[in-house]
Order: structure tokens, then sequence, then C-alpha cells
């Protein structure tokens, strides 16, 4: 009789536990996100999209609504290089949307996602770049650039030339990197100037990819670029 008693306690233990595992797959049965979110960082002043580096460099950054609040953790994912953003692992909903980046803060913006929502996003970029590339003999390019800002742009600290052997060239990928430090130098006289920086040791023969940053003093440390250019060295 005792063995038969445990016996049935032992089967009701195993039916107890089944009935919660079926529970917890209930309760986690929820459909999975379904919808998507792009569009692109244009720049209020050139309706271009604004360039950036990615990873870390610009990102878009979604509150969802939901129990009539908005949640107080944000979901964050990079924009590409080109300034366009793409996710395609949204929920259905009401959100909150803004950005952070080398622009001027906005005001967020409400919206319904659902199916495939495109969304241009305009901004004021703190600096705007241009770019020259001149291919020298002997393993070196020579690059030049002219800065725009702002009106409520922080204080330029860093100008930087970059080289590298895929597109994907900003301050952190590159072969060759030269920086110029004006942090001295006051806004109104860097905007007056060409800056250039003759990169070497290069192999001759060879496609680079260039393409010139500046620092803006920001809390993110969030560079402006100009577009990236190619160039064969002879």
């Amino acid at each position: 009789m005792k063995i038969q008693d445990h016996f049935l306690k032992a089967v009701s233990i195993l039916i107890i536990l089944f009935g919660y595992c079926f529970q917890g797959c209930e309760l986690d049965n929820y459909n999975a996100p379904d919808a998507t979110l792009s569009g692109r960082l244009i720049d209020s002043e050139t309706n271009e999209a604004m360039p950036t580096q990615t990873p870390n460099g610009a990102r878009i950054r979604i509150y969802e609504f939901y129990n009539n609040d908005w949640s107080p953790q944000p979901y964050d994912f990079w924009v590409k290089q080109d300034g366009s953003f793409e996710n395609k692992s949204v929920f259905a909903g009401k959100y909150r949307i803004t950005a952070e980046g080398a622009f001027a803060a906005f005001d967020p913006i409400e919206t319904e996602i659902s199916g495939t929502k495109n969304l241009d996003i305009k901004v004021t970029p703190y600096l705007r770049l241009s770019i020259n590339a001149v291919p020298g003999a002997g393993g070196e390019v020579t690059l030049s650039t002219q800065v725009s800002r702002s009106a409520n742009a922080p204080k330029i600290r860093t100008i930087s030339f970059v080289c590298a052997k895929t597109p994907y060239a900003d301050k952190n990928t590159f072969v060759k990197k030269t920086d110029i430090d004006v942090n001295a130098v006051s806004d109104d006289e860097i905007i007056s100037k060409t800056y250039s920086a003759t990169l070497t040791g290069l192999t001759p023969n060879t496609v680079y990819y260039v393409r010139v940053g500046a620092f803006a003093n920001n809390s993110g440390s969030h560079y402006n670029y100009s577009k990236v250019v190619e160039v064969k060295l002879p």
C-alpha cells in the first residue's frame, strides 16, 4: 500500500508539472513582430540623406505606447552609412520616435506603425563637409575639405581624413588616417579655410575609399562626415 501511495503521489506531481508547462507555453504565445520601419535622416537644408557611420553613428530610438503610457525603455537601432535605416522586426502599434547623432535635437515624432512604414526624419547636422580627392604617384592620395556649420553647432574640435579598403570608411575603420586638431582655432576661421592632408604609404594600382569627418563637441562623440569617394591610385 505504501508503494502504491508513493506511486500515486508521483503521478499527481507529474500531472501538476505538465499543467504548469502548458500554462507557460500559452502565456508566451505572442505574435512575432512583423512590421517594418524604414526611412532616412534628411538634412533639413540640403534635403539630401545625411551621411554617418555604422555602427556607432546615428541611431533611431523608438518608444512603444502600451498600458496607456510610453515605455521608459527605448528600442534602438543604427542608421546606415548613407543615412538610411530599416528595422523589419517591429511590433505593430503606436510609437514615439526620435534619433541621436551629430545633429540638433528635435521634437519626437508620434506615429502608428503597421505593415511597412516609411518615415523620413528631417535633422539639422552640426557640420557639413565637402571632399576632394587627388591620387598621387608613389602610393599617396591628397584629400581636401571645406567645413560649414549650423548656427547652433557646438565648437569644432577635430577634422579627420580617412582612407579604407572598403566603402565603410570612418574614424574607426581605416588603413590610414590623419587628424587635425582645431580646438584652438575659432569656428569662424575654420569655415573660412580649406583643410587638406596627404595620406601616404598606400599600395599603388589599388582602389581605396576616402572620406572626411569632423567632430563638433557633443556628449555622444558623434562625427559629421562627407560622402565616401572611391579612388584608384596609379
